[in-house]
């Protein structure tokens, strides 16, 4: 009996290991990956500086612009970080930043900064960060830029902004 018993064994092991070593083989080499398992990144930088528009109207950024593939069902993670030089001016000034995909401003989320000439009389130059995911997104090509807005010409967007994006499931 203990031979057979060994004999057993070794076809249970044999059975399991062709079985594992199928899988293995169909699910790397055969079986094609589902595009929904795809996650992507996507980054731009830049180094220019960008003046508020006149007039308090909604402007989107020259330099930063990212074009970006979502798969049907995933989800998509937005950042932008930047900083906002608040100019030494008459007057209370702020700066707004929101996301623009495809030409439309999403109001949520935004940031807002502000300079009060009562507080601080001089310039003032703030870090500002803004991040958001979307997992409603259709599937397709798009593209996400900066908008922004202020109250006075000579604030500005400052240099080194960056923008983020990566889809996921």
């Amino acid at each position: 009996m203990g031979k057979r018993s060994g004999i057993i064994l070794g076809v249970i092991a044999l059975i399991i290991s062709v079985s594992v070593g199928g899988y293995v083989f169909y699910d790397n080499f055969i079986a094609e990956q589902s595009a929904a398992s795809i996650a992507i990144q996507w980054y731009d930088i830049s180094s220019s500086g960008e003046y508020m528009p006149s007039g308090e109207a909604w402007n989107t950024s020259n330099y930063l612009s990212i074009d970006f593939y979502v798969f049907s069902g995933q989800r998509v993670y937005f950042s932008y970080v930047g900083q906002v030089l608040l100019s030494d001016s008459s007057g209370d000034t702020y700066v707004e930043i929101k996301f623009s995909v495809e030409g439309i401003r999403w109001d949520d989320p935004s940031v807002s900064v502000w300079r009060y000439t009562t507080v601080t009389p001089g310039s003032l130059l703030l870090s500002v960060a803004l991040q958001t995911y979307n997992n409603s997104m259709p599937s397709g090509y798009h593209t996400v830029t900066i908008a922004f807005k202020g109250s006075h010409t000579t604030d500005a967007l400052h240099l080194d902004q960056s923008l983020f994006v990566q889809t996921f499931n």
